[in-house]
């Protein structure tokens, strides 16, 4: 069976944490860097890792790469390749981004057309057809032109993997789901220790840890790009859903979301609802100095207000602050605190064990851990 090359897109910074998932899913990386992965695998994979990865945001096949230092290079690059593998003759051909740097060809919207033009044509010649007409499945395509290597990728995922179904409320600035998720991995979390949330919002670090600790694949109720093209196994695809389904370990989970605003925990209540996960949640209205529990160790994974977020930086700091009241409370937990705030230690109190940079398009955030 022949074998397709994927890229993963991940969050900047979260490459490792996205290839440890893989890895667990038996592939081995080939590349990781600048929100990227790549690694090869079997021509239906692309069905369970959109269902199966936690940090992804997208995947996609790798059709081709090759040099182009002109406009005709960029042609002729198209036309030398089997499009017919991955196009049937009649899909909407979408060339959706166009992303450029350290080449002779930059102009995003001149390559956009040209591509276009040059697949199209070249699925004529395959097909023996004078009109290509676009009618059926949506192939959207996204370019990367980097020193003059131009990287031809297929987005078989759709909306972006963090859009899991479970988040029709949120809060003012929401945790993105699959950076939520990657907190709960890269903290080592595990489903027999307590897991508290003192600033839960819209419920997102406890969903995300709920569904990890049951072993719910993110993807299972959601839709994805490729099931609207013409090659789409239907019949494979529900089995692998079954499949998904069947390895769900329900069982107690120790996780509570605790926050100052009632409308929040109503509106992290009713997310967790939507997966049927809120029997595996406890929230509570409550402010941070009023949580009492009777654990001796756990974890503390939370995204407390910031400056962005309050409009107020300055009581974002007092909040980091009253934050060592935690630390008081809750002496051997491990703690995984993500912030925009590149001076968060300082108002909390403590230097982190490990500090780690995330890029989430124009947003840097910073994951600080501290170990027990």
């Amino acid at each position: 069976m022949r074998k397709l090359n994927y890229i993963a897109l991940c969050s900047i910074g979260l490459e490792k944490i996205l290839s440890n998932e893989l890895k667990r899913l038996n592939y081995k990386i080939e590349n990781a860097n600048n929100g990227m992965v790549e690694f090869s695998g079997k021509v239906y994979d692309y069905y369970k890792l959109n269902l199966k990865l936690r940090t992804a945001e997208r995947i996609f096949i790798k059709i081709a790469e090759f040099n182009a230092e002109s406009f005709d290079d960029l042609y002729d690059g198209i036309m030398n390749l089997d499009l017919s593998y991955y196009f049937p003759k009649n899909g909407k051909i979408i060339v959706d981004k166009v992303r450029t740097s350290k080449s002779i060809l930059y102009n995003q919207s001149v390559i956009q057309s040209i591509i276009k033009k040059a697949i199209i044509e070249k699925l004529k010649k395959e097909y023996k057809i004078n009109i290509y007409n676009e009618e059926t499945g949506i192939y959207k395509l996204r370019v990367y032109v980097k020193n003059n290597i131009v990287t031809l990728t297929l987005d078989t995922t759709g909306e972006g993997l963090h859009r899991r179904g479970y988040r029709k409320l949120v809060s003012e600035a929401p945790l993105r789901e699959t950076i939520a998720a990657a907190m709960v991995l890269k903290a080592g979390w595990k489903r027999k220790y307590v897991l508290i949330d003192p600033f839960c919002g819209s419920g997102t670090i406890p969903i995300e840890a709920a569904m990890y600790g049951i072993n719910m694949d993110p993807g299972i109720y959601r839709r994805f790009s490729f099931e609207t093209w013409s090659n789409f196994d239907e019949k494979k695809f529900v089995e692998y859903k079954k499949e998904s389904l069947e390895i769900i370990k329900y069982g107690e989970l120790k996780l509570f979301g605790f926050d100052k605003n009632f409308k929040m925990i109503e509106i992290a209540r009713k997310n967790a609802e939507i997966f049927k996960l809120n029997k595996f949640i406890r929230f509570e209205k409550r402010n941070m100095e009023s949580i009492k529990l009777d654990y001796s160790e756990g974890y503390i994974i939370t995204n407390p207000p910031y400056g962005e977020r309050l409009k107020d930086k300055a009581h974002a700091e007092k909040i980091y602050e009253q934050m060592r009241y935690l630390r008081k409370t809750f002496p051997y937990f491990n703690y995984s605190i993500i912030t925009s705030h590149e001076n968060f230690e300082a108002f909390f109190g403590k230097k982190a064990n490990k500090k780690k940079k995330i890029i989430n398009g124009k947003q840097i955030l910073y994951i600080y851990e501290y170990k027990s």
